[in-house]
């Protein structure tokens, strides 16, 4: 649980995540150099297919991160491990080219690692193996994942946008804890920091960055009653003495734009139609919604993990007995009518983020 705590070394905390994120867990702009790279990954995980890059692009890792949100929320993992699966994808292939089905696997493999690595219980390699409906074996995973550790020397712990967020707003006045500001400030920067991981857009972008960004942006919808510009002045001056970072800074100023975007199209009318209340006036329950729209079979999901009876209408209109996560990537994904370098007439928002929009039950 999050709490408004100051660790004592927070600044030395700041400035050693600022660090990795400048130097060991720094990430390319991979998809403008994709093709050109070499140690192709087919060599590394067995996969006996060509190397061509085409198809992989922003609509693929929108798409993949979108079925990794619906993977944890289904195994009830904490969302903050798509971040950290996706900032291995993001370094993985930043040094390998890869093609449609190496990017599938890699992704997989990247989720099953950030789950082992970061949570008390973990996703069995035979469960994942169902999930891809039998498309990967087990040895493809178990060589995929030798792969992924070499590439990354072993870097699995990279600092993510929440992250910075829980430091950063440890500076906020315990004050802000009894009249609910530190509380609504970390809701809806959690909101935007999860938005942020399904666009490329921010692949370029420091997870700090991100962060402070997010914070700014929720910080503008408390009112000055509760949160005087007083303490906003004073909050952000402690900010910057603290981490060095500023929020007049260019790289914030560009984050926040998108985020101000993206956040507005999550509240559109697609938004509004995925909100229904029910009787009580209350929005469904976090496990109601989800599993009214999860993919996962699970009548064919390993003993031990959390199952339900559900599924009675799905939200992509497949059978229970046949629709699998797998369907999600490799039917969308491997569709040959993808162009390789899409161009969306604007950005759109993973409805998987709607989940844990600020005001929803949690």
């Amino acid at each position: 649980m999050d709490v408004i705590r100051r660790p004592i070394d927070l600044h030395d905390r700041i400035m050693a995540m600022r660090n990795q994120e400048d130097t060991a867990y720094a990430c390319a702009d991979y998809l403008d150099t994709l093709s050109s790279i070499s140690a192709p990954v087919e060599e590394l995980s067995g996969l006996n297919v060509n190397t061509s890059s085409n198809g992989v692009n922003e609509l693929w890792r929108e798409k993949i991160c979108e079925w990794s949100y619906q993977v944890v929320d289904h195994f009830d993992f904490n969302r903050e491990v798509v971040a950290i699966s996706l900032s291995y994808l993001d370094r993985f292939l930043s040094t390998r080219s890869c093609n449609k089905k190496v990017f599938q696997l890699a992704a997989m493999t990247s989720l099953y690692l950030a789950i082992k690595l970061n949570e008390p219980r973990t996703l069995k390699m035979s469960s994942l193996v169902e999930l891809s409906r039998g498309y990967f074996t087990a040895d493809h995973i178990a060589a995929m994942e030798e792969a992924v550790l070499r590439a990354l020397e072993w870097r699995m712990h990279p600092p993510t946008p929440l992250a910075f967020v829980r430091h950063l707003l440890s500076m906020l006045r315990p004050g802000t804890l009894i009249n609910g500001v530190w509380h609504d400030v970390m809701e809806m920067s959690r909101f935007l920091t999860e938005l942020s991981v399904c666009d490329y857009f921010f692949v370029n972008h420091k997870p700090s960055t991100v962060a402070m960004a997010a914070i700014i942006n929720s910080i503008e919808s408390i009112g000055e009653d509760r949160f005087s510009t007083s303490d906003r002045v004073q909050f952000f001056e402690e900010i910057h003495s603290t981490s060095g970072l500023r929020q007049d800074c260019d790289a914030v100023v560009d984050v926040r734009n998108m985020l101000r975007q993206m956040y507005s199209q999550s509240t559109g009318s697609d938004h509004q139609e995925e909100t229904v209340e029910t009787e009580t006036g209350r929005f469904r329950p976090v496990d109601d919604r989800l599993e009214a729209d999860s993919p996962v079979c699970v009548g064919q999901i390993d003993s031990t993990t959390r199952s339900s009876p559900l599924y009675e209408q799905q939200y992509y209109s497949h059978s229970t007995s046949d629709y699998m996560l797998h369907s999600h990537i490799n039917n969308e994904l491997q569709e040959e009518n993808i162009p390789s370098n899409p161009v969306p007439p604007s950005r759109k928002t993973s409805k998987t983020a709607y989940r844990t929009r600020p005001g929803a039950i949690n």
